[in-house]
């Protein structure tokens, strides 16, 4: 009996373990070159793969959000967060950013319900902020 609770012990441990190696630090997030980056060849791809599931923000818009395109990205209002949800050249002030990255100020991390972007995708995104959030 003792032999069976130690390996049911372990077995949780390793368990927990594993998903905690699974969890990105985001403060792993590289630092991109901001010129580096273009909308529709790294940031587009981004959006539509990973916020599109379940009519979420692509082709509709839910909570005032469609990340369709660069226009409705740029045009977007979050109704939780009451303002635009990308201020160019400001990542850490752009709900966007908030939203996609652990822990964020209103509501839920995104993608819900899927799994959450990389360190290198989150990495991308806050530099195309940083660089004006243009339409490249």
């Amino acid at each position: 009996m003792k032999f069976c609770q130690i390996g049911i012990v372990v077995l949780c441990f390793l368990t927990f373990q594993g998903c905690l190696n699974n969890v990105e630090d985001i403060s792993e997030t590289p630092d991109i070159d901001p010129s580096s980056v273009s909308y529709s060849e790294d940031i587009q791809p981004i959006l539509t793969s990973s916020c599109g599931g379940s009519g979420c923000h692509i082709s509709s818009s839910t909570s005032g959000v469609n990340l369709s395109t660069y226009n409705s990205v740029i045009n977007s209002v979050g109704s939780r967060y009451g303002e635009a949800i990308v201020d160019p050249g400001n990542p850490d002030g752009s709900p966007l950013v908030d939203k996609i990255e652990p822990n964020p100020e209103i509501g839920s991390r995104m993608p819900l319900g899927r799994s959450f972007l990389t360190n290198e995708e989150i990495g991308q995104i806050r530099a195309w902020i940083e660089g004006g959030a243009e339409d490249n």
